[in-house]
């Protein structure tokens, strides 16, 4: 395998600008603002989306440095090549290749728990919180199903839900401006820790700007075309989650935010257009939740497979997996299933965000190896994995304090990644194998 270099594609359909960013919206499309942006308001405790804004300022480093190695190494594979791109095939590429397929495991489970969440706040009383997680599970049976029939119809499911959900945001938005009245954003009582900490939270919002990576080998010019979909897309949805967040800030009193931390957009819309807004506002949510996890699920298990089988030097679970394609699918789905089970929504949200936020430091830091060949400006890599690193420190903090059991689970999962491949690279060089080459 190349990566030296960019190549071209000659008889491939091309990917153009609005493509892309079609592409980049659908990784970001409402499922972690439905989910949890009442608990992110709650620990913020102002009356303006600073929380909001500065998620999308912190982001932005990110996607610097992701269209940088995208433009300049094209290729299938998407955020699991760039750590080889990075690190080369040593310990550090196949560690973060494991960790990465985590996070998208979690990001998942968060997905379908907020699914939960608003098929309770529809159903009311009607629902144990037992089987509310069981609804949980059978969404993620269902889409490993629809993933078992191919790509094409992955991507044809969740462009028509973002669709959807897109449309309805854009409705709330329009409705509930209409009957605020704008206030100046007021510093009075800002605890800054807690802005940080909601900071971090929203984070995951942002998380799958990136899809478009992978069809970069289908663009005419990935050069230019693959950061201005970033770019666009990251303004586009910032525009609309600032002005959504807004608006339910503004609409919502406090204790009714309280009472519906995981419902906090219906209750919004609730109080803007009745029953039938608040049911708007859930059925967009279901839709939102139902194409993240249709998404992050594929991408997880595509992860995985290239652990096992593009990445030789990180593949300790290739033995454990064979070469039966379904396996990494299922596995996936499994331990999917047992962070839901396990895990309340608000806790699967913060692990999801800190672990995102603590691969794109780890990809930052590998960047800087190579800035010269991506040229990528050092100082904003430098500061781009120092911002990520502050927020997740925060929010690490934080849990510790609200939800230690959050914490050990994150640090398990750092431990027993690490864990696993130094043993895979252990029994390597006791049985005196060589890496293969790529």
């Amino acid at each position: 395998m190349d990566i030296s270099s960019p190549s071209a594609n000659r008889g491939v359909p091309q990917v153009g600008l609005v493509s892309g960013v079609a592409l980049s919206l659908s990784g970001m499309m409402g499922s972690g603002l439905f989910s949890i942006l009442g608990h992110a308001y709650l620990a913020d405790g102002t009356n303006f989306p600073f929380a909001f804004m500065l998620a999308s300022v912190a982001i932005l480093f990110s996607v610097y440095a992701v269209s940088k190695l995208a433009t300049t190494y094209p290729g299938p594979g998407g955020p699991a090549r760039f750590a080889l791109v990075c690190y080369g095939p040593g310990f550090m590429s196949g560690w973060i290749n494991l960790f990465l397929y985590l996070c998208f495991l979690l990001a998942t489970a968060l997905y379908a728990a907020g699914f939960s969440a608003y098929i309770g706040a529809l159903a009311g009383s009607l629902l144990t919180a037992a089987r509310l997680k069981l609804l949980g599970v059978g969404l993620v049976v269902l889409f490993a199903l629809v993933n078992l029939l191919g790509a094409n119809r992955v991507g044809r499911v969740a462009s028509i839900l973002i669709l959807l959900v897109f449309c309805a945001l854009l409705w709330f938005s329009a409705t509930g401006l209409a009957q605020i009245h704008p206030v100046r954003p007021s510093l009075s009582g800002v605890t800054w820790r807690g802005v940080l900490v909601a900071t971090a939270m929203l984070y995951i919002n942002f998380q799958g700007f990136g899809m478009v990576v992978s069809a970069s080998q289908s663009m005419a010019n990935p050069a230019k075309t693959v950061p201005r979909a970033m770019f666009i897309a990251i303004g586009v949805i910032s525009a609309l989650y600032f002005v959504v967040s807004w608006v339910a800030i503004q609409i919502t009193p406090h204790d009714v935010l309280a009472a519906n931390a995981e419902n906090m957009l219906g209750a919004a819309a609730k109080i803007i257009a009745g029953s039938i807004g608040s049911k708007v506002i859930a059925l967009a949510a279901l839709l939102a939740c139902a194409a993240a996890v249709n998404a992050s699920i594929f991408t997880a298990s595509r992860i995985l497979t290239s652990v096992v089988s593009d990445h030789p030097a990180s593949n300790m679970m290739r033995l454990a997996l064979g070469q039966q394609p379904h396996r990494p699918l299922l596995l996936s789905a499994g331990i999917v299933i047992l962070l839901i089970l396990y895990f309340p929504l608000v806790a699967v949200g913060k692990m999801a965000s800190m672990a995102f936020l603590l691969f794109f430091s780890a990809t930052m830091l590998g960047h800087l190896r190579i800035y010269r060949q991506t040229g990528a400006r050092p100082w904003v890599l430098w500061l781009g994995a120092l911002i990520n690193f502050l927020l997740f420190t925060f929010l690490f903090v934080d849990g510790l304090r609200i939800a230690p059991e959050t914490i050990v689970f994150l640090l398990l999962a750092v431990g027993g990644t690490l864990l696993a491949e130094a043993s895979y690279r252990l029994k390597i060089q006791k049985n005196g194998s060589r890496m293969p080459d790529f």
